[in-house]
């Protein structure tokens, strides 16, 4: 299955579904994603320099779980 971004414009992530989020800006320095929500989608802004804007421009799914069988103390 190919991982592409979604445009937060485009569509949302059903409710409730944890995906991988982009944003363009520098609010966590160097590193330009973290995991959230459709709602953090919502609510998070930043400032483009005088206004506030939606923080986060795209989304993705989050992979499947890797497969933990085999793994010394891994609970399935």
């Amino acid at each position: 299955m190919a991982m592409e971004w979604i445009d937060t414009e485009v569509r949302l992530p059903r409710e409730g579904q944890r995906v991988l989020l982009y944003t363009p800006y520098p609010v966590f320095g160097n590193d330009h994603s973290c995991v959230g929500n459709r709602e953090s989608i919502s609510v998070c802004t930043t400032s483009d320099g005088k206004d506030p804007v939606r923080m986060f421009t795209h989304w993705m799914p989050l992979p499947e779980k890797p497969a933990t069988t085999g793994i010394k103390g891994a609970t399935p």
